[in-house]
């Protein structure tokens, strides 16, 4: 429930299987948690929701990433065994500070949604497979097929609300004790460390957040710093801190729509 849920900085969901769907109630109360600020780490794994009979993505579709239904192969980059990709195209951002190559043993890949993205949701894809040599085996909704593939997600990070969160196609970064593929192989285990580290950093709330703010002096064009001041007098603003930041969430929103996507 939402209530038991808050009492954690970071919640953990890792491949439900043998049918254990999440309920549309917990759903919601995942949502609402993520929203109010709360940090959740989901993770699937190779097949995704359909070889897990799981539905993850009837959660994770809600920032903006569904998890596919395929397992993700490198011929050329791989650790002992091509089902085992060396992952080294990294986006940068926090949790992918210091990592140079990372193991996606037997996972699955992510297909990002960024039309859903506003001013409260935001979604992007910080790992991604090989343009040169990746290739995937997908389900259909029939039978499982090959496919050459360039730069599929496999990690992506998204804010819901007050809220952040992680999604990982691949288990065995976090179960597996094998120094080809689990935790201590590669950068593994550093990535998992960033991971847990952005997640538990954080406001807990809008008044945490706002109580916790980044002090910062710039100058402000006269005619602007008087149309503020117009504002504030007009009643419509209560600080010149309000409208500034206002402004920056419509300006980071609409510089994102404009972003081209990628292929």
């Amino acid at each position: 429930t939402y209530k038991k849920l808050s009492a954690y900085n970071v919640f953990i969901i890792g491949v439900p299987i043998a049918e254990s769907y999440l309920t549309p109630e917990e759903i919601e109360d995942l949502l609402k948690y993520v929203k109010d600020g709360g940090s959740l780490l989901i993770i699937n794994d190779k097949g995704g929701d359909h070889e897990n009979k799981n539905n993850l993505s009837e959660l994770t579709k809600h920032f903006g990433i569904k998890f596919n239904h395929d397992q993700l192969f490198d011929n050329e980059n791989f650790s002992k065994d091509n089902s085992r990709p060396i992952i080294k195209e990294f986006k940068k951002h926090f949790i992918t500070r210091d990592i140079t190559q990372i193991i996606h043993s037997v996972g699955c890949t992510l297909e990002i949604d960024k039309s859903i993205e506003n001013e409260d949701i935001d979604v992007n894809a910080v790992a991604l497979s090989s343009e040169e040599s990746a290739w995937h085996k997908y389900f259909d909704g029939e039978e499982w097929v090959d496919e050459p593939v360039k730069s599929l997600p496999i990690i992506a990070i998204g804010h819901y609300g007050m809220g952040k969160t992680v999604t990982i196609g691949n288990l065995s970064l976090f179960s597996g004790f094998h120094d080809s593929y689990g935790i201590h192989a590669a950068d593994n285990f550093k990535l998992i460390s960033n991971v847990i580290s952005w997640l538990m950093n954080k406001a807990h709330s809008q008044e945490a957040q706002l109580s916790q703010p980044i002090y910062t002096a710039i100058p402000i064009e006269q005619d602007l710093y008087y149309w503020i001041k117009e504002k504030l007098d007009e009643g419509r603003w209560n600080t010149v801190e309000e409208i500034v930041n206002f402004a920056l969430k419509v300006v980071k929103f609409r510089m994102r729509k404009q972003e081209p996507q990628e292929e």
